[in-house]
């Protein structure tokens, strides 16, 4: 009995529970670490693709927003001035052209209306003449991507000069 099975009496070639357990067992147990490296390898290799289908599907799903720009000729500058100055002043010059940055559909809804473009005098000195930087309000979601001009000459309007 070198390590094999020998045959039936009954010649059938019928195994013993014995052996076909062992044969399993064997299926598992030989060439152990090659069937592991195997495994592993195997794992490494899916993992690796199933990665590379995701990114490509997110990549395939994922928005691309286009960033637009509309141009808004003659904005009327408003002069924002402190309750308590009873100072009339003057602008030049009396509008602001200002290129908006947004998405496309919500430029095309954007209203002239919507775009306020003034100068803060709220801490004027009493100087006749100065120079005010132009600021720009818009609504949310819009950038200010350029304007013509960025200052704005401001007069104090005394009663020699009506």
């Amino acid at each position: 009995m070198g390590g094999h099975a020998e045959p039936a009496a009954d010649g059938g070639g019928a195994k013993s529970g014995v052996q076909i357990a062992m044969a399993l067992r064997d299926y598992i147990v030989n060439h152990f670490w090659w069937k592991l490296l195997s495994l592993l390898l195997a794992a490494l290799a899916w993992l690796t693709i199933n990665t590379a289908f995701q990114k490509e599907e997110s990549l395939q799903t994922s928005p691309v927003v286009t960033s637009s720009m509309r141009s808004f000729a003659m904005v009327p500058i408003t002069l924002l001035t402190s309750t308590f100055n009873t100072n009339r002043f003057r602008t030049y010059p009396e509008t602001v052209s200002v290129d908006i940055g947004g998405t496309a559909n919500e430029l095309q809804k954007l209203q002239p209306a919507q775009i306020q473009a003034f100068v803060n005098l709220t801490e004027a000195g009493d100087e006749k003449q100065f120079r005010k930087p132009i600021q720009i309000q818009l609504p949310r979601d819009f950038t200010v991507v350029s304007m013509t001009p960025t200052n704005a000459s401001v007069e104090r309007i005394t009663s020699s000069s009506i």
